[in-house]
């Protein structure tokens, strides 16, 4: 049996539909819960007669809110035998999910890679190398070859992105800022940019780096080239690709080669390609800062995420927080942040190593509130920059991997509501006694051999992230990882301002992913009020919320 949602994701009173697969003796009577962390919302009785059944539960007012769903047998409400998640948004830019695609052939048509991507709750697509040329995008013929010998069928592309559509997902063609193949440079040799030595940039002896600069032809020919994307291709929105490098280049456009700043040029390019693209709806538009360059000065402007390409020195856990707290400083508002973080251990090394690195990554990367561009295609993981080079995951790791991307859907309140303050450094350790663990060595950071603890909060609500390190001999997040060494009965003791209401946590490591409630203690101290109370396990990753009470004490 399986069971999913129809679409990626609901909007605001919209009805919500479910899909139920069930290859069993018809028929069978299944009672179906939803809940709101750990509040039941909807639950009705379901007699299933055929292999797949639309479920509809209704319409959800909410503006922004994760729902969990459980599958039991009629017979035993205690135990659900299968663990679903939607959402439901007045905007799909409150949580953009990003995934990818990359295969277009004639016998890609119908891979499974799009319900793949719907039971992973993907909503933002990138059609990663789909175009004919980079600085012809669309194909002048049916079929063609991309720039690197890729394969290609337009009428594919065509059809995915209408199912894309179909399946409330927003497919965005991957348009790269920086590049021209070798024919347009000859015609355009005043468009590109020049090294200090006044040679052409060229990357991998394919792609000629033009000239981006404000006022430059270039520009204005990458405006043209991103509206035929999508009122000729039906693209929902742009992927503004980058290499990173170079930083600072030489225009030839007058006499005398003028030394260019990319990082002035970057944020009117998008503010621009926002001015002068346009589609039914407003486009979407992703920049990718790569290696987190220039994310301080693009990171505000006008495009509906802040993406970051993760590369090296952001190479450990640590770095991974830090990325997404300067993002969310930078961004000055409610924007969501991608890291595209490429997990080598599916790629090279012992891949029984693939899976706890991916877990591990993914839940550090959530708990601090950001998304992860991980999977695409059908079963399939980033290892690379070059998106088609992907690896497919097993069976089980598949299995694992959807897992956590409901857990994320189902607790998404907890993981991304804009409210949450980060205050991991600074309300533990030293004289900081808001939060403290009393029983297990705890890090702040994510350091090896220790349990990291990431701390948010808001008006009566704090949040404790664990991701489970102990067992770990470094802490690189793009290395393969050992199974983690669970640890049990971990203490902790937490300052509270007004009367705790109920304490609870979950976790996607276990067979059930609801919300349990903890019991607790209070007691009263020269320093205020505190509770104590203990969770009974760890394994890879648990997420604690205490809910207070607004009355004060």
């Amino acid at each position: 049996m399986d069971i999913y949602p129809s679409k990626a994701q609901f909007s605001t009173n919209e009805t919500v539909t479910l899909c139920l697969i069930c290859d069993d003796v018809l028929p069978i009577s299944v009672h179906i819960r939803v809940l709101l962390l750990s509040k039941t919302v909807w639950e009705q009785n379901i007699v299933l007669t055929e292999n797949k059944t639309t479920v509809s539960i209704g319409a959800f007012s909410a503006t922004f809110a994760g729902y969990g769903v459980n599958v039991y047998q009629q017979n035993d409400l205690e135990k659900p035998i299968l663990q679903t998640a939607f959402d439901v948004a007045e905007s799909p830019r409150k949580l953009l999910r990003y995934g990818f695609l990359s295969d277009f052939t004639e016998k890609d048509r119908d891979n499974g890679a799009l319900e793949w991507l719907l039971k992973c709750h993907i909503n933002l697509v990138q059609f990663y190398d789909w175009s004919y040329r980079h600085d012809s995008l669309v194909a002048p013929q049916e079929d063609y070859h991309d720039m690197m010998g890729k394969e290609i069928s337009g009428s594919t592309v065509k059809a995915k992105i209408a199912k894309a559509k179909a399946l409330g997902m927003h497919p965005t063609a991957y348009g790269a800022v920086y590049a021209a193949s070798e024919p347009f440079f000859e015609k355009h040799p005043t468009w590109a940019f020049y090294n200090s030595c006044q040679e052409p940039f060229v990357f991998i002896d394919v792609f000629y780096i033009m000239n981006i600069a404000k006022g430059s032809p270039w520009r204005k020919h990458l405006f043209e080239e991103y509206q035929s994307a999508i009122s000729m291709m039906g693209f929902s929105g742009i992927h503004m690709d980058t290499y990173g490098f170079p930083k600072t280049a030489y225009s030839h456009l007058d006499a005398i080669p003028k030394k260019i700043k990319l990082e002035n040029e970057l944020p009117t390019l998008i503010d621009e390609t926002r001015e002068n693209v346009h589609g039914e709806e407003e486009p979407y538009l992703i920049f990718n800062n790569v290696g987190a360059w220039p994310v301080q000065r693009t990171a505000d402007r006008k495009q509906d995420a802040v993406y970051i390409e993760v590369w090296p020195p952001y190479d450990r856990y640590a770095s991974i927080a830090q990325l997404i707290r300067d993002a969310r400083t930078y961004a000055r508002d409610d924007k969501s942040i991608i890291l595209a973080a490429y997990l080598k251990p599916f790629r090279e090394g012992k891949r029984e190593k693939a899976l706890p690195a991916a877990k591990l990554l993914m839940g550090s990367i959530v708990s601090n509130g950001a998304t992860h561009l991980l999977t695409g295609e059908n079963q399939t993981a980033l290892t690379q920059g070059y998106y088609s080079d992907y690896t497919k995951f097993s069976d089980s790791e598949a299995e694992a991997i959807r897992r956590y991307y409901d857990y994320m859907i189902r607790y998404e309140n907890l993981f991304f509501d804009p409210e949450l303050q980060d205050v991991t450094m600074t309300h533990t350790g030293w004289d900081n006694y808001e939060y403290q663990c009393t029983s297990h060595k705890v890090s702040s950071y994510g350091e090896a051999g220790k349990i990291w603890m990431i701390l948010r909060e808001k008006d009566y609500r704090k949040c404790i992230y664990l991701l489970n390190l102990c067992g770990q001999s470094e802490d690189y997040w793009n290395e393969g990882k050992e199974e983690p060494n669970i640890q049990k009965d971990i203490k902790f003791t937490v300052q509270v301002d007004t009367p705790v209401e109920k304490i609870c946590f979950s976790t996607p490591d276990e067979e059930n992913m609801d919300a349990i409630g903890l019991s607790f203690t209070e007691r009263a101290t020269k320093t205020g009020k505190f509770i104590d109370f203990t969770v009974p396990s760890l394994n890879y990753w648990t997420t604690i919320w205490i809910d207070t009470r607004k009355e004060t004490i």
